[in-house]
C-alpha cells in the first residue's frame, strides 16, 4: 500500500470512530461551523461561497449548509460529471449547473478533505475532482477538517493542489508559505 492510501485508510478509520460517537461528532461539527462563519466574517465573504454537502462521516455535519445559507447570498454545491469534472449548482436552483469556472467568482471555496499538512497539501478521497477544480484558481480556498486531520506531512504528487487555509473545530490555520489561494505554496 502506498503512503497516500495508508494515510487515507487511517483518516477514514478516524472518521468512522467519530460517526460511531454522534454526540462528539455533533459538538465538533458545531464548533467547526462556528469557525467557518468566523472565517467568512474575517474575509468579508458574504456573497458566493462554494461548499459541499457533508456526508455523514465528513466535517460540517447537518449544521454547515444552513449556516452558510444564512451567512451568504449564494451557496454553490458540487455535482459530479463524467471524466472527473465537478460542476457547481446554487442550492436554490438545483437544475442550474456551471463548470468549475464559476468558482472564480466565489468569495471562498470550502473544500472537503481527509487531511492537510503544514504546507497546505490536501489529501482527498483519491478521485482528483477538487485538484482539477482548484487548479489555477485565484480564490481563497479553505479545507474543512477535524483537528486530528491536520498532519505534519501529507503524501502528495505534482498534480495535487494545496489549500491556503484550514478550518477545524479548534480554529483557523494558515499553512506555512501559503497566502490563501489554491496552489500558492
Amino acid at each position: 500500500m502506498d503512503a497516500k492510501q495508508e494515510t487515507r485508510q487511517t483518516r477514514i478509520a478516524y472518521r468512522r470512530h467519530l460517526r460511531a460517537n454522534p454526540d462528539l461528532k455533533a459538538r465538533l461539527d458545531r464548533a467547526l461551523t462556528d469557525n467557518v462563519l468566523a472565517l467568512l466574517a474575517e474575509l468579508g465573504a458574504h456573497g458566493s461561497v462554494a461548499a459541499y454537502e457533508p456526508l455523514p462521516s465528513e466535517p460540517g455535519g447537518a449544521s454547515l449548509l444552513p449556516a452558510l445559507g444564512r451567512a451568504c447570498r449564494t451557496v454553490l454545491l458540487p455535482v459530479t460529471l463524467p471524466d472527473g469534472i465537478l460542476a457547481w449548482t446554487p442550492t436554490t436552483a438545483l437544475a442550474q449547473r456551471d463548470t468549475s469556472s464559476v468558482l472564480g467568482s466565489c468569495d471562498v471555496v470550502l473544500a472537503p478533505g481527509l487531511a492537510v499538512d503544514k504546507r497546505g497539501m490536501r489529501l482527498g478521497k483519491g478521485g482528483g475532482y477538487y485538484d482539477r477544480a482548484l487548479a489555477g484558481l485565484d480564490v481563497s480556498v479553505a479545507a474543512l477538517l477535524y483537528d486530528d486531520d491536520l498532519l505534519d506531512e501529507v503524501p502528495h504528487e505534482p498534480h495535487d493542489v494545496p489549500v491556503g487555509m484550514v478550518v477545524t473545530p479548534s480554529g483557523i490555520f494558515r499553512p506555512e508559505g501559503n497566502r490563501g489561494g489554491a496552489g500558492a505554496v
